[in-house]
């Protein structure tokens, strides 16, 4: 995996990844703590993620297909820039909870520019036959990010010089925009019919057809609901479950949820291309959805086990749900990017970030009322039972033995290449 590193250009393309991503730990603690003492009002911190969602959900969908038409590397350089911009003008609004929510949102307006030119210049600078290695990479660098980030957000919090949060990542966006000015091999996918320049429009809706057209692709967007509406749930009931149900102090909480990050960073820079190499994609793909069920049906003997050994039984289960994320994550990732045609794939990143962040939205809402329900265990373990069956059901389908076919398709030509 980090093989990959020693091609210039993507060493250059995972740094910009790197630094971006501090300066975005940094700030969204600093959002989050300056909006929760400002308020003390938990729906108000609740609709800083939400604003972090929403823009990817209502415009990710027009914004993602300009990296089929546009020169990715510019498109990338021009939302670090708006990035930037955004975080600079939070230095002025600090102290006012509705514009940090508000500038938050258009935040999210660049990330929903930038990330389906990222994702769709991955194989252009990594090659088809190492994309599960870079997704392997890309996943474990921000789970460490999201690690560190915070962590350096915490201190910085010490001295209550926000503004200085706020320029420390103004400055990374601009370091990104930077490196990634100097790639000037990533450029557009030519490759698209005469009919899709009529309007942009048509553009937008002939690469919805052709991807919901393929059932592979279908496949993967049909599992990603039921996925990404559990990840949801699981970020609504993991923090009452952790502080209402097992009681953990402050100084557990923060390690604890650094462990799962942790998790995380093993799954997807070892556990997951290990096992990638020796199983088939879309099996492990659906083998990691079963795991995962399994596991967050586990937690309703986990507050038993941990009255009878301690603390540790928790920190070992949030720590495995990290490591399973990388069963789902890294052959979700990997298979989307190699069935997808090139001229498709800022499409695609759109139309599969549109679908993660809808159903996440959904499965926020609907894990506080299945938490007020039926309580955050069973709502967590029933979660659980919801992956379960979607994963004895789903294999079923024309879309997974497609998949199936592409799989063993793809492995025939790089067995071919060598």
């Amino acid at each position: 995996m980090f093989s990959l590193l020693k091609n210039s250009l993507y060493l250059r393309f995972w740094l910009g990844q790197v630094i971006s991503q501090l300066g975005d730990g940094i700030t969204r603690i600093g959002i989050t703590y300056l909006v929760a003492t400002l308020s003390k009002d938990p729906l108000l911190i609740g609709l800083v993620i939400f604003a972090q969602l929403l823009p990817t959900a209502v415009f990710g969908i027009f914004l993602g297909p300009l990296a089929d038409q546009w020169n990715r590397r510019w498109l990338m350089v021009s939302a670090d820039l708006y990035r930037m911009a955004m975080v600079i003008a939070m230095i002025f609004f600090y102290d006012s909870v509705p514009a940090l929510i508000i500038l938050t949102a258009f935040h999210g307006i660049g990330t929903a520019l930038f990330d389906p030119a990222r994702t769709s210049s991955i194989p252009d600078l990594a090659g088809e036959s190492n994309l599960s290695e870079a997704i392997s990479l890309s996943q474990s660098t921000k789970a460490a990010m999201d690690i560190i980030g915070p962590s350096l957000g915490a201190l910085l919090l010490m001295s209550k010089q926000y503004s200085i949060i706020f320029l420390i990542d103004a400055a990374t966006f601009a370091g990104s925009a930077l490196l990634l000015f100097t790639l000037f091999s990533i450029g557009k996918v030519h490759a698209y019919s005469p009919e899709d320049k009529k309007t942009y429009l048509s553009f937008i809706t002939s690469g919805i057809k052709e991807i919901t057209g393929m059932p592979s692709l279908r496949f993967l967007l049909l599992l990603l609901l039921p996925i990404t509406l559990v990840v949801g749930i699981l970020n609504t009931n993991l923090v009452a479950v952790l502080t209402t149900t097992f009681h953990v102090s402050a100084f557990h909480f923060s390690l604890i949820e650094s462990s799962m990050a942790i998790g995380v960073i093993i799954g997807a820079a070892w556990f997951g291309p290990y096992l990638m190499k020796r199983l088939k994609a879309n099996a492990l793909l659906i083998s990691g959805t079963a795991v995962i069920g399994i596991w967050m049906a586990l937690i309703l003997p986990l507050d038993w086990i941990r009255e009878e050994t301690g603390i540790g039984a928790i920190y070992i289960w949030c720590t495995l749900i990290g490591v399973f994320n990388a069963l789902i994550n890294v052959p979700l990732s990997t298979l989307f990017l190699q069935v997808t045609p090139p001229a498709f794939r800022g499409r695609g990143s759109s139309l599969l970030g549109l679908t993660s962040s809808s159903a996440q939205m959904i499965g926020i809402l609907f894990g506080g009322w299945i938490a007020k329900e039926t309580g955050v265990l069973y709502g967590t373990a029933l979660s659980g039972l919801l992956l379960i069956l979607v994963a004895i059901i789903l294999p079923f389908g024309k879309g997974y033995k497609n998949l199936s076919n592409s799989d063993h398709s793809k492995k025939r030509k790089e067995a071919a290449a060598l």
